[in-house]
């Protein structure tokens, strides 16, 4: 293999980007991914500035609160996948809530063999979640999914938005997007939470998964 079919591979490498405030952390997470499988690893301290964006990316909760954890979810752009690290059950369940993004959990007590594991499924667009919480969420899903068996069909314009909802954007960037105003686009959510029998965006996020891959009748 020449230098050129070299490069060419190496660029096509799959790309992890560790977000932490933890040198050390970061040091050794990326020597001992590098020694397992062939990814490239990148580290931030933040999600700002970055070019290119990788493929998936690993925030560290033990170096960020909630409240940064959260400003890194709401900068991203929700394409490319978010997996939690070292990360408290009751913190992983509200975050994977909120952010459909979040596609990854690890636990503080992960193995190293479990992290390579999950990294491959993460990459291979897959999910990796914990038993418990994945069984949570489901309970939470098939009752929301009862409540919302026998509500009236949601219109074009209400699905467009809670689509566009799902993917983390606000209301401000709904509405630049579909060229409304703000308030037009509250006033949408406001009606599309009230019909599906979500109590708030989180929760519409959620059944959102469900309920928009599959056709369903609409009002114009």
């Amino acid at each position: 293999m020449d230098d050129a079919d070299l490069t060419h591979q190496e660029r096509n490498l799959s790309c992890v980007c560790l977000l932490t405030s933890n040198e050390l952390l970061g040091l050794f997470f990326k020597h001992f991914i590098n020694e397992q499988i062939r990814l490239e690893v990148s580290l931030e301290r933040s999600v700002q500035s970055r070019a290119p964006a990788p493929d998936l990316y690993l925030l560290d909760a033990d170096s960020n609160d909630s409240t940064q954890l959260a400003q890194f979810l709401e900068q991203l752009d929700g394409e490319v996948p978010v997996a939690l690290l070292n990360i408290a059950p009751e913190e992983a369940e509200q975050l994977v809530e909120q952010y459909p993004a979040v596609r990854g959990v690890f636990y503080a007590h992960a193995t190293p063999e479990h992290l390579l594991e999950g990294i491959q499924v993460l990459l291979d667009g897959g999910d990796w979640l914990p038993r418990l919480l994945t069984e949570r969420l489901l309970s939470q899903w098939r009752r929301m999914r009862q409540r919302v068996g026998n509500r009236p069909s949601l219109t074009l314009r209400e699905r467009e938005i809670l689509k566009l909802a799902g993917q983390g954007l606000s209301n401000a960037e709904i509405a630049e997007q579909l060229n409304l105003s703000p308030h037009t686009i509250k006033s949408h959510i406001h009606n599309l939470l009230r019909k599906i029998g979500a109590a708030n965006r989180a929760e519409a996020a959620l059944l959102l998964r469900g309920r928009l891959e599959q056709p369903e009748p609409c009002r114009a």
